[in-house]
């Protein structure tokens, strides 16, 4: 997926996009299985372990990450709340973004907030650590509770953990980024010309 695939590029986009990791980039909880050692298989960009699971990427993960990676100035955050970060960054530092010169995806990653926890608390550190305001962010995560970071002002979509995410649902996710950040500044700018005339 490449910018020229996209029909309209939004107005406004996030200054940082977030990704959950179990069933949103890849379709398993990797704190359910054995785990490492693993063995990375590059003909189909997959990892094994000795129990013979595997682990890959979501159809689309991959061209979705180079995408965003077109935009030299959005940042790209995790927030998982894995019983076994160490598991899953081993995973992220082997499996492979092809279209980003095969570089491991944990190379194209700015902000990691891998831990067991609340997403507010993910969130709220990864707002400290990287300067940009909560409702500058857009989060897209497969469970339905994660939607309480929406309260720090980060949109949040909802993605399908049969599928993971779409390119259909992740440009859907960018214009309606733009939508509601507008709605927003509108808002302030009629307070600002409001109260300009006093």
């Amino acid at each position: 997926m490449t910018k020229g695939q996209l029909k309209k590029i939004p107005s406004v986009l996030p200054k940082m996009i977030v990704f959950d990791l179990d069933y949103t980039l890849w379709p398993e909880w990797i704190d359910c299985t054995y785990g490492p050692p693993y063995t990375y298989d590059k003909t189909a960009n997959m990892i094994q372990n000795e129990h013979e699971e595997t682990l890959e990427f979501f159809q689309h993960t991959a061209s979705i990450i180079a995408l965003i990676k077109s935009f030299p100035e959005i940042k790209i955050g995790i927030a998982s709340r894995t019983q076994t970060p160490d598991w899953a960054k081993k995973a992220l530092r082997l499996l492979r973004i092809p279209d980003l010169d095969n570089t491991a995806l944990y190379d194209n990653i700015d902000y990691f907030e891998i831990y067991p926890g609340s997403k507010i608390s993910h969130f709220q550190s990864l707002s400290k650590k990287s300067g940009i305001a909560c409702h500058d962010m857009l989060f897209f995560d497969d469970e339905s509770r994660n939607r309480e970071v929406t309260r720090l002002g980060v949109h949040f979509i909802k993605v399908d953990g049969r599928t993971g995410i779409t390119p259909f649902q992740f440009e859907n996710a960018l214009h309606a980024f733009a939508s509601n950040s507008g709605v927003v500044q509108s808002k302030m700018d009629k307070f600002f010309k409001k109260n300009s005339n006093h």
